[in-house]
């Protein structure tokens, strides 16, 4: 019998939860999707702040780092989902209307997708000179729609 790697099990998992979280989000409501979105970001937030607070010197390397980073990259690939049209005007929602409309928007997706990914590579060898590059990397892609997208 042959085991699967922890990696190769995760990329099978975040594989699945996308395909169930895409069918799920073309059938959703709106407000469904916002506060989809809204958990997916609290997610990112749980796992991507110990090894921010750790590339900022704040904190130790959390011993689960690398599963953490891997939570992070499979996330990045599940938010898009979660910016449906029609979530623009909600209560609660802080995402400019042009955000969904823009390739500019979607670009960004992809760059946080390849930061978040290379940050989980870093995490597993345990360079934390590349995890700190890493963090750098997510961070900026966050930081770019934020300036460009997200209402005041």
């Amino acid at each position: 019998m042959r085991f699967i790697s922890k990696a190769a099990a995760a990329a099978v998992f975040a594989v699945a939860v996308a395909g169930i979280a895409g069918q799920a989000a073309a059938q959703q409501k709106p407000e469904e999707a916002l506060e989809m979105r809204q958990g997916l970001f609290q997610a990112v937030k749980m796992n991507f702040g110990p090894i921010g607070a750790f590339a900022q010197g704040k904190a130790p390397l959390p011993a689960d780092a690398a599963a953490k980073a891997e939570n992070v990259a499979a996330l990045a690939r599940i938010l898009p989902m979660s910016f449906a049209k029609g979530t623009e005007a909600l209560p609660g929602a802080n995402t400019k209307p042009e955000a969904f409309t823009s390739a500019e928007f979607q670009k960004g997706f992809g760059a946080l997708e390849a930061a978040a990914t290379q940050l989980a590579a870093a995490a597993k060898a345990g360079d934390e000179a590349a995890i700190k590059a890493g963090v750098g990397a997510v961070g900026k892609t966050c930081k770019g729609c934020h300036d460009n997208f997200r209402k005041e």
